[in-house]
């Protein structure tokens, strides 16, 4: 399989020479540390949505996380040659997007009267039966955003949505390589989205203990014990080689492998070394992008899983390049892997990332002959 297309929207700019230069020559974005003072954020740059969404009713209807991703996913489908009409008729998506917004002033207003309860848990059920209203939308916001694609894109070769944190867009590159190495098809579009500037998601990660509090030191720096989200959209376009070059299309990068595993019982370091040596070459490669996101244990075990991995490697943290994306930092992190090896920058990248809760991830990509 090999990567031809790439979309980036994020902190650092909507194309690929800024996304680039943030992850090489450190020319990176400015944490936000007052919106959630005194947890950090970053926003994503100011974009000209009518480029990518020429419809205004469109636009209208979208929020920020659905324009981002239709913003990237355009971009994607523009740098690989892929034009409106028959080939987009026919092409897969593949999604990865987290589970939707939450009504922030009622779950206030509902903690707030269980701090005075003397009956907290009494109280909890009464507001789930009278005040917390159910959504039928609340989960569905992958959906939602692989419809806006399929409309204003004409993306229509059927949708697969994930959920899951991290690993959710580790699946959504793995079921797409399976995908096509099984010959069930061609080429499909797959990416992941976060908007970070909203309040529920920061609470709700504010609440786990999993948001860095204070002056943000650097994903591997050993003061640092939490995450500093980042809102960003990050697609590739993967194809079967052959396809590709039938079209002349000359491919960024080769994706020579991926293995994920789930860490139920295992120690992080231990299943990512596993997942590293089981890629070709043994995961040996010039530069490592790790999706760590800051938070604690995993960020430690991932370094302690890449430190040493490969003698002249450089070991990058996408989270420093523009936050940490949940859903889309693997995209994120395989996207700019390609950039690298298309510029030149690597012949052979190792994109790793290490979920706080369910599972660890590595692909690696090379040069494409």
């Amino acid at each position: 399989m090999v990567i031809t297309g790439v979309g980036l929207l994020s902190a650092c700019g909507s194309n690929e020479d800024v996304h680039l230069a943030a992850l090489l020559d450190e020319k990176r974005p400015v944490a936000d540390g007052v919106s959630f003072a005194p947890f950090h954020l970053v926003k994503a740059a100011p974009f000209d949505a009518e480029d990518f969404v020429p419809g205004r009713s469109d636009r209208r209807q979208m929020e920020p996380w659905q324009l981002l991703g239709v913003a990237a996913a355009k971009l994607a489908l523009d740098s690989a040659g892929i034009p409106p009409g028959d080939e987009r008729d026919s092409l897969c998506l593949n999604l990865a997007a987290n589970g939707g917004g939450r009504e922030h002033d009622m779950d206030l207003a509902v903690l707030d009267e269980l701090l005075v309860r003397g009956d907290p848990q009494a109280g909890l059920v009464e507001s789930m039966s009278k005040r917390i209203r159910p959504s039928f939308l609340l989960g569905q916001l992958a959906n939602l955003l692989a419809g806006n694609i399929a409309i204003v894109l004409g993306v229509g070769g059927g949708a697969r949505t994930f959920m899951g944190e991290e690993h959710a867009g580790v699946e959504a590159l793995e079921d797409a390589v399976s995908r096509i190495v099984a010959g069930q098809s061609d080429r499909i579009l797959v990416g992941g989205v976060l908007d970070a500037d909203r309040a529920e998601l920061m609470f709700a990660l504010a609440t786990g203990g999993l948001l860095h509090a204070g002056t943000m030191p650097a994903v591997f720096n050993p003061d640092r014990n939490g995450l500093c989200p980042g809102s960003m959209a990050a697609f590739v376009l993967v194809e079967a080689e052959e396809v590709a070059r039938a079209r002349a299309v000359p491919p960024l990068a080769r994706i020579t492998g991926i293995k994920a595993a789930w860490t139920g019982g295992v120690d992080g370091q231990d299943a990512l070394r596993g997942c590293i040596s089981a890629l070709p070459h043994g995961g040996d490669a010039t530069l490592i992008l790790s999706g760590a996101s800051g938070a604690q244990p995993s960020t430690t075990e991932e370094w302690a899983a890449l430190e040493g991995r490969s003698k002249d490697a450089r070991i990058l943290a996408t989270a420093d390049v523009a936050g940490h994306g949940l859903e889309a930092s693997f995209p994120f992190a395989v996207a700019l892997a390609a950039l690298s090896i298309q510029a030149g920058a690597a012949e052979r990248v190792l994109t790793t990332t290490g979920s706080d809760r369910c599972g660890v991830a590595a692909a690696l990509l090379e040069a494409a002959p």
